[in-house]
């Protein structure tokens, strides 16, 4: 609703002292007379939107103590003359427009407890000195552009408990200080800050969480010197590249960070397990890994690991893990690793199991059907052999994922997921499976990434987003009927926040697909990407018509089979009536979707890989048109002498 027609600011009694208008849903521009009522001390603006207007650059009401603008869509610059309102305790412009540096004059605010500039267009560098905020606790600068150094002031301030200069774009390095303050909580993540990490900073004892992720920094960090921080709660230095860590040369020095709760250290050149782990008892998340340990997860590395909720060791060159000390579990991580032996079923609180990529040998154990609570398992590209334990299929009614593809895996797929209510992707690719595909799959109503391919299944055509059924035995026709259900073939909407990959949090769904005669990875696949193969098999009979209105489908692979093409007298397959043929647009992108089919057809080779993706981003590229057009009259021509006898 429109300010000035709601209420009559202007008028608006001299003695008023606090006036509160957050989330009124106010529209328009704020009359800027407001901010001079001389007796205001509170003026609550938050949580409209649609609300404009400036800051003054004179004449504020002197006495404001109070100002909460967070959430609107005041925008200018956040003028010099802020500093001139002595008594000023909180400002709150947080989520708003405003541009340009962050004025000098804030040291004025020598009543100031909270300074909340977070996420706004701000640029320039921090204030090189600013001596006079002995009351501020709360600084917040983060979501920004700011840049330069990160300055030593702000570890001196003497009331300072939070500091959050977070997704910036500060750039040097972060400045030694002297008499280190009360803080507790440093947030100075998704920066550019390079250099190392000076001591000073260990020597913040009151600090309960440290993030220093995603940035440039380097150097060589002992251990040891985190014992300092007994207080330390939270540590994050994560995605720091050239930071490596190790532990003191005196090997019988015991230390400890008695209140660790979690940390985070990956893809930190991370060689060893730290020692003050052994005494965190704690601990609930550890994350470690793209690092560098080798060899084994032993009892005495593990003692602080006992009330552990996530494990993320991944990417590191483990080899055996000799217990399972953890027995509160919800989130294990192993993959690529090399570890060997046999799989090491952790407890039955267990979520998240991801133990793909290492050299695991032997059966799958039947024990992991005691984990009731599994919601990913994946076991992909190890060496397991034997069949698969009958209970998998129905131990977890939660179970969202289940990838074992890449191993020996043989026998029948059992016919038990009857129970598998939110089984969203089942990948059993290159193994030496065989029989028929089960039947209660058809009660997986969530399923979207079937893949079977590359076993020895003999079935007919299945009911089933991906469908992978290459390389096996299947036999018969492919019904009409069945392809007619297949909605999510048709059409699939854009997506309106980026790249979203088919996968949960701790997994992305991958496949293989046939391009150029050779078997080309996706490691991860969109949500709105389509696949159909169903090379090598013993299919017969006519390639449904209805395949043409899959206008969401980007690759199609018919290919050796015994399946029929029924061509017009230009060598192309005959397009489908279309859904709407009033529209000249529509039947254009059926016919260039059966070009792109024919061609699969035509050599088995699925180029659609790469055109799916380009179509994908740029819709139907002119060129790639003209392509498909010069090939097909190559073709064409190649053809007629022998039309002709």
């Amino acid at each position: 609703m429109s300010l000035i027609k709601s209420f009559s600011l202007l008028n608006l009694s001299s003695t008023m002292t606090a006036l509160d208008l957050s989330g009124a849903s106010l529209q328009g521009n704020f009359p800027d007379e407001i901010f001079r009522l001389p007796n205001l001390q509170a003026l609550y603006l938050y949580g409209n939107s649609k609300l404009t207007g400036y800051l003054p650059n004179s004449n504020w009401s002197s006495p404001l103590r109070k100002l909460y603008l967070s959430s609107t869509n005041f925008t200018g610059k956040i003028p010099d003359s802020i500093g001139n309102l002595l008594l000023l305790e909180i400002v709150h412009i947080e989520g708003c427009s405003f541009t340009g540096s962050i004025p000098t004059s804030i040291g004025n605010l020598t009543r100031a407890t909270e300074i909340v500039f977070a996420s706004n267009r701000l640029t320039g560098h921090l204030p090189h000195h600013v001596s006079g905020l002995s009351y501020l606790t709360t600084l917040d600068l983060s979501g920004n552009s700011l840049q330069g150094r990160v300055p030593s002031w702000l570890f001196t301030l003497p009331s300072l408990v939070s500091i959050d200069l977070s997704n910036n774009m500060l750039n040097g390095p972060i400045d030694s200080f002297q008499s280190p303050n009360s803080l507790q909580e440093v947030r100075l993540q998704k920066n550019e800050i390079h250099g190392t990490i000076p001591n000073s900073i260990f020597q913040l004892v009151n600090l309960t969480y440290l993030d220093l992720t995603s940035n440039n920094l380097s150097g060589t960090v002992k251990f040891d010197m985190f014992s300092k921080l007994q207080s330390l709660q939270y540590l994050y230095l994560s995605n720091n590249s050239l930071l490596s860590f190790t532990s003191s040369s005196y090997l019988d020095i015991k230390y400890s960070v008695p209140s660790l709760q979690e940390l985070n250290l990956s893809n930190c050149n991370v060689n060893q397990f730290p020692r003050f782990l052994r005494n965190s008892g704690k601990l609930t998340s550890l994350d470690l890994s793209n690092g560098r340990i080798h060899g084994r997860i032993s009892k005495h590395d593990s003692e602080g690991w006992k009330n552990l909720i996530d494990l993320h060791l991944s990417n590191n060159f483990l080899t055996h893990v000799e217990l399972h000390p953890w027995q509160e579990i919800k989130i294990l991580d192993l993959q690529n690793n090399k570890i060997q032996g046999s799989i090491l079923v952790p407890p039955p609180s267990t979520q998240v199991f991801l133990v793909s990529n290492n050299k695991l040998s032997g059966q799958i154990p039947p024990s992991i059907c005691s984990l009731s609570s599994l919601q990913y398992l994946s076991l992909s590209h190890n060496n397991l052999s034997g069949t698969i334990p009958s209970c998998l299929g129905n131990f977890s009614t939660e179970l969202i994922i289940l990838d074992l593809k890449n191993n020996s895996l043989e026998g029948h797929i059992h016919d038990t997921f009857a129970n598998a209510s939110s089984l969203r992707s089942l990948d059993l690719n290159s193994n030496k499976l065989e029989g028929p595909l089960p039947r209660s799959l058809a009660n997986c109503s969530v399923l979207q990434v079937v893949n079977v391919g590359n076993n020895m299944i003999s079935d007919t055509f299945p009911s089933l987003q991906i469908n992978d059924l290459s390389h096996n035995e299947f036999t018969g026709f492919l019904p009409r009927t069945i392809f007619v259900s297949m909605e999510a073939m048709k059409n699939v909407e854009e997506m309106e926040f980026g790249p979203q990959y088919i996968g949960g949090f701790y997994y992305k769904d991958s496949v293989t697909v046939a391009m150029k005669g050779r078997d080309v990875l996706l490691y991860k696949i969109l949500i709105i990407f389509r696949a159909m193969d169903f090379s090598s098999n013993r299919f017969n009979g006519e390639i449904p018509e209805v395949l043409g209105n899959f206008k969401s489908l980007k690759v199609l692979n018919l290919s050796h089979n015994g399946l029929t093409v029924t061509c017009s007298n230009d060598g192309l397959p005959k397009a489908p009536p279309s859904a709407s043929t009033d529209h000249e647009e529509d039947e254009t992108t059926s016919w260039f979707d059966w070009k792109v089919a024919k061609l699969g057809f035509a050599s088995g080779v699925v180029i659609g890989l790469s055109i799916g993706y380009i179509l994908l981003s740029i819709g139907r590229p002119r060129w790639l048109v003209k392509m498909v057009e010069r090939d097909q009259q190559k073709k064409v021509r190649r053809r007629r002498p022998r039309d002709r006898m």
